[in-house]
């Protein structure tokens, strides 16, 4: 048996420390230090009651399978702990409560929501067992809850689930994690690791969850980084992998695949010849024919209500790409988006209080159908049940959390960073919520930053993030921003066949990264360098010869015009 610093506060501290975050630790602080515990709280700012040496928990453990059993176990003085101990907080923070008594869980969640800072609390076996009614209420007043797939049992039975705009977290040890946004779930994958000592792998998960929340990640996001860094905690005894890879970068921000990368030369070059053209890559307004003119009073409903929609304009034939998607709507044939764009135009004439949240809550498929049609009395767009899906969703999460556009954006613009605050409020609500690279949020917190009403306007420092849709895969591939280095995949993506969610995936994030990099190289704004992505829709065409002479990143361009984006359906994009 070898002793070792420990402890739950402790390695959710350690664990968001390593995932970015400043980090304060609130329990029973001894002077002196015990010489154990110097140098793994040597990074930590270190707060709470003083107690004796003795006033420290000590506890062995023993594993049975997965399953840690404690013996002996002595918690010391963290039966004082209360919310007095906490620090001023705001909004904005994030406390992860460590498992405390279950009574202690439930006062510390109540007294972080009512400071309105966000409240992530954990839980164990013994706690639930002895006082299962205050775990479960302290479950439902925390912003986050996690627990082992053991504890979840014991706590919700079969079927975890979460209310609208709370998160719960299943971890599932080697099995990866189980994550609820409300209704939808999203399985983590577990990450290899060479494990020596397993203690305290889900209480750094649960630390590097809350801080990659803190820092405005999806909660998808949150959880693949938390996996990453409760995988590395496993490789050492107690928390040495934590302390000792402080000074290193113990996380990928961006995981790439040995099979597809962005390329580092031709992002440069790519950027180098927007930036000698920046005078004709301008933002986009988001005004014209087919959108609510500038101050219409209903303009921001139907900007929420109609991004919600904006995925899947393709057809799909004997598994293969079989072609965009075009509708005629006044006459005039439309393709894709700009349908879409123009229907929901139409929409808002005919009966505008549809588009609210109640209105989208109570849609029927026959409704959905009739308000979408084309001059021919059908809708062209596909999906119709997932687009009615997401409608529903879209109106009832933001009903159940009583939001309104212009609310979510009165609470976002009132807050220290804007569009962090946006992008948390809308991670919360269906038909948005579901992409852990956010396609539709950003569109909509670009629509909100670049119409004349500027309704939403992002703080010092905040930047866009990409709108990462199939359009910029394609020209992502083709202009080889990115390179696919796997010969099956190669030929996949030149037949236009449909790909795997893992290879889709990969293509996506690479892209992310890629124009993200191009536009921190060219040194436009993301509206510029997106707007030059959408337009290139236009020229590098999906079912004809590409028109390589109008477009101005030609110049840098790899030219792999054989390469097509992944075709995959999804309702992100």
């Amino acid at each position: 048996m070898e002793a070792s610093a420990g402890g739950a506060g402790l390695y959710m501290s350690l664990g968001a420390s390593a995932a970015g975050a400043d980090v304060t630790m609130v329990a029973p602080r001894p002077d002196p230090v015990p010489g154990l515990l110097e140098e793994a709280v040597s990074g930590l700012r270190w707060i709470g009651p003083e107690t004796g040496p003795r006033g420290l928990p000590r506890f062995e453990i023993r594993y049975e399978g997965e399953r840690a059993v404690y013996a002996p176990a002595d918690f010391g003085a963290e039966a004082v702990l209360g919310p007095e101990h906490l620090p001023p907080l705001s909004a904005g923070d994030v406390v992860c409560v460590a498992p405390l008594t279950p009574r202690q869980s439930l006062d510390l969640a109540r007294a972080v929501r009512a400071a309105g800072a966000l409240a992530v609390v954990t839980t164990y076996e013994n706690g639930i067992r002895r006082d299962r009614a205050s775990v479960r209420r302290a479950a439902a007043t925390a912003d986050v809850f996690l627990c082992n797939e053991r504890e979840g049992g014991l706590l919700f039975g079969q079927r975890p689930r979460a209310a609208p705009g709370k998160i719960l977290v299943v971890t599932r040890g080697r099995r990866g994690a189980r994550l609820w946004l409300g209704d939808h779930e999203i399985a983590l994958p577990a990450v290899r690791a060479a494990t020596v000592d397993p203690t305290g792998a889900g209480d750094t998960f649960a630390g590097a969850f809350a801080a990659r929340m803190a820092l405005g990640d999806h909660p998808a996001e949150a959880g693949r980084v938390a996996t990453e860094l409760a995988a590395l905690a496993t490789e050492g005894v107690g928390p040495d992998k934590l302390v000792s890879g402080r000074s290193t970068a113990l996380i990928r921000r961006v995981p790439r695949s040995p099979g597809v990368r962005p390329c580092d030369s031709r992002i440069t070059a790519v950027a180098k010849t927007l930036r000698s053209q920046a005078a004709a890559v301008t933002p986009f307004d988001f005004t014209g024919d087919v959108f609510p003119p500038p101050g219409h009073g209903r303009a921001l409903g139907f900007f929420f209500a109609a991004t919600v929609q904006q995925f899947g304009f393709w057809e799909l034939k004997d598994g293969a790409y079989g072609g965009p998607m075009y509708g005629t709507v006044g006459g005039r044939t439309l393709k894709g988006s700009d349908y879409l764009w123009a229907v929901c135009r139409r929409w808002l004439q005919e009966a505008p209080e549809e588009l609210d949240p109640a209105g989208q809550a109570a849609l029927t498929v026959d409704r959905f159908t009739a308000r979408t049609r084309s001059d021919s009395g059908t809708s062209p767009l596909r999906a119709p049940e997932s687009r009615l899906a997401v409608a529903r969703d879209y109106g009832r999460d933001m009903e159940a959390l009583s939001l309104s556009p212009a609310g979510v954006t009165e609470i976002a613009g009132s807050a220290p960073q804007p569009l962090k605050t946006f992008f948390t409020l809308m991670d919360r609500i269906g038909g948005y919520k579901e992409d852990p690279l956010r396609k539709k949020s950003a569109l909509l917190a670009m629509i909100l930053v670049q119409r004349p009403e500027r309704w939403l306007v992002p703080g010092p420092g905040e930047e866009l993030p990409p709108i990462v849709d199939y359009h910029v895969q394609r020209s992502a591939l083709r202009l080889g921003l990115i390179e696919v280095t796997d010969p099956a995949l190669l030929k996949t993506l030149a037949a236009r066949r449909l790909v795997s969610g893992n290879a889709e995936h990969q293509i996506r994030l690479a892209s992310a990264e890629a124009v993200k990099a191009v536009c921190r190289e060219s040194d436009l704004p993301m509206g510029a360098v997106d707007r030059f992505f959408f337009g290139n829709r236009n020229r590098c065409l999906e079912t004809e010869t590409p028109l390589c002479s109008t477009c101005p990143a030609d110049p840098a361009c790899a030219h792999r015009t054989e390469l097509f984006q992944p075709v995959f359906r999804t309702t992100a994009y």
